[in-house]
């Protein structure tokens, strides 16, 4: 009853909030006090110091308020929707109490957020993308990454044109910015969604499908809106004798920016394997953060897509040269990233927040702000079950006598996909970056949907997962801590819980599988459909490790760690204790140790190869790397 009555008083407080938003928004830039000039050279560092010393404050308190939310394991509400509601109470209280420019030194600004904000987040995503998840979901994955955001563009640009061609509050959207607000709108970005899912620790699967879904889609709204941008620019209007031209564009822009990234990645995989990089851990890690950063910037700067080249280049980075770093670069890279996303994920929200009543430039239409906000549901279900009943139903043809439980996507599954179609901070960025007669009011739009859509389908998140029954609490396969048992054939631990996947094999011959053309009583279409479902992942797996690897991947391990020992002076019998000369290397009972030939469920069952119990995990070797750390 008590999280019932705190659930109404905070839903009462946000739509006092919302409520007083609309008034200020409709109220458009008439503030008094609104035109101000810009302060003198003097007096801006002081200024400029009060804004950040807003924002600052603002993301101390939503650290706080996440910190006090975890410890009492509070469902109800999530950080992410506090944090954007606390910006909009600070923003409403700096539009009625500020001058100008303190308010645009704190407005969303879409260059700070592409170039500062975004870059952490994407590289978080792919230097910790769950490729084994992943990979066993890609056909789903792919599918809503590319053909669902493409539906849902199409969809909400076809119902926009529809409410423009009504005249209702003369909005005079042509076919082409309709379809460009469809693009904006269509990109996801479930930050609150995949949060909730890593406390609550639902099932792998459903995560895996939700996580590739907006790394790819938020990749494909951005190469679509440039395409579709370019194409505005040149003052040509939307038909169907563009689309050739329009599909080759984004063909050619994804693939170069995939070259792009992949390309930096091994630049910064054979920079690990042939310098002694792991002597100096801090220009290692260095590198793994910066090489990925200038496949982001160059791609932007030849006008590719800089979150394709850098996803991929974190994921390749991760895949080729992860391998070759010290143990402390190793560690370093992964929180640093990891802490650097958290940082810039809760600042975008603040400042979603704040930018809500600071931003200058409005138009607010109410009537549609609604009508998009049911548009955007609208494609996004047009997305999700359609394609999903189409790949059950090509899984159930292929398998007749599978369960429903082990369709690729259950209806409990694709509700909780619908429901984490919220739209963020891409989707707002997108919008700065139109301009025009309607581009205020578009950018207006977005913004309040975003907010609307975060509060609403944020908010609900936890309570939506316990009403459709979705496994929680089961262990959720961290990238982290794995050391790809998949492809190096070495068991995985997981430090939480001690459980241990033990290597199926460590064999270094290619795994042979049978041919279907040496079985008889079949005929030859039987024959090549065989063929094709034989080509399993594992070939994959055994291509990369026996060829790309060797070339990429440093295969001889670092000097080992010396271990020394004090010994006494056969002259006189003292210890030299201050003399380094005089001590010699003693034999270490891991002097010959070599990972490759230790299995990782050995290390966590407390015995070593020979079966002789060892004292705990302190007694862990130390791998040669940390050694020259």
């Amino acid at each position: 009853m008590d999280v019932a009555l705190r659930a109404k008083g905070i839903t009462a407080r946000l739509a006092l909030v919302l409520s007083t938003a609309a008034m200020a928004l409709a109220s458009g830039s008439a503030v008094p006090g609104e035109e101000e000039e810009e302060p003198p050279p003097e007096d801006e560092e002081r200024v400029s110091s009060q804004a950040l010393l807003i924002l600052v404050t603002l993301l101390i308190a939503a650290l706080l308020t996440s910190y006090y939310l975890q410890r009492w394991r509070i469902r109800v509400v999530h950080e992410t929707v506090l944090s954007i509601f606390a910006g909009m109470v600070v923003g409403l209280v700096l539009r009625f109490s500020t001058g100008s420019y303190i308010k645009r030194m704190v407005t969303f600004d879409h260059t700070v957020f592409f170039n500062m904000l975004l870059p952490p987040i994407i590289l978080n995503c792919g230097y910790n993308l769950q490729k084994t998840a992943v990979a066993r979901n890609m056909t789903a994955v792919l599918l809503f990454a590319f053909v669902g955001t493409v539906i849902s563009a199409v969809v909400i640009g076809v119902l926009v044109q529809v409410y423009s061609l009504t005249g209702i509050e003369s909005i005079g959207f042509t076919l082409l910015d309709s379809l460009i607000l469809g693009t904006i709108l269509s990109a996801t970005d479930p930050v609150t969604i995949l949060a909730v899912f890593e406390q609550l620790r639902v099932d792998p699967k459903l995560f895996s499908i939700i996580f590739g879904e907006t790394v790819f889609n938020d990749a494909v709204a951005i190469v679509l809106f440039a395409t579709l941008s370019t194409l505005r620019a040149s003052g040509q209007d939307f038909g169907l004798h563009a689309l050739p031209a329009m599909a080759w564009s984004f063909m050619v822009v994804f693939g170069a920016s995939l070259a792009v990234g992949v390309a930096l990645g091994v630049v910064m995989a054979l920079l690990c394997k042939h310098l002694r990089l792991y002597e100096y851990p801090s220009i290692e890690a260095s590198l793994a953060l910066l090489l990925p950063y200038q496949a982001y910037l160059f791609s932007n700067a030849v006008e590719l897509s800089g979150i394709v080249s850098l996803l991929f280049c974190a994921a390749t980075v991760r895949q080729y040269a992860y391998k070759s770093l010290s143990v402390r670069s190793q560690r370093a890279t992964r929180y640093l990233f990891h802490l650097l996303s958290g940082l810039a994920e809760n600042f975008v929200f603040i400042y979603l927040g704040i930018s809500l009543f600071t931003s200058t430039e409005s138009e607010f239409r109410p009537v549609f702000v609604v009508y998009v906000m049911v548009a955007t549901c609208i494609s996004r279900y047009a997305a999700i079950f359609p394609l999903s009943r189409g790949l059950n139903a090509v899984f159930k043809y292929r398998h007749p006598n599978a369960p429903s439980s082990a369709q690729p996507v259950t209806h409990e599954e694709q509700t909780m996909l619908f429901w984490a179609g919220l739209r963020g901070a891409v989707a707002v960025a997108l919008a700065s970056e139109v301009s025009g007669p309607r581009g205020a009011l578009l950018r207006t739009t977005v913004l309040c949907v975003v907010v609307l859509s975060v509060g609403i389908f944020g908010g609900t998140t936890p309570q939506v997962v316990h009403l459709l029954g979705i496994r929680t609490g089961v262990a959720q396969p961290d990238s982290s801590d794995e050391d790809e048992s998949s492809d190096d054939g070495t068991g995985v631990i997981d430090l939480r819980t001690g459980a241990t996947q033990l290597p199926v094999s460590r064999d270094d011959t290619p795994t042979r599988l049978a041919s279907p053309w040496s079985e008889p009583g079949l005929s030859w279409v039987s024959r090549i459909k065989s063929s094709f479902r034989s080509m399993d992942r594992s070939l994959i797996n055994d291509f990369d490790r026996h060829y790309v690897r060797p070339l990429l991947t440093r295969q001889s391990r670092l000097p080992q760690r010396r271990v020394y020992s004090r010994r006494r002076s056969a002259s006189n019998g003292s210890n030299h204790s201050g003399n380094l000369d005089q001590v010699a290397p003693a034999q270490s009972p891991w002097s010959s140790f070599d990972p490759d030939e230790v299995s990782y469920g050995n290390w966590a069952s407390g015995t070593s190869d020979g079966g002789s119990p060892s004292r705990g995990r302190s007694q862990r070797p130390l791998l040669a790397r940390e050694g020259a750390d």
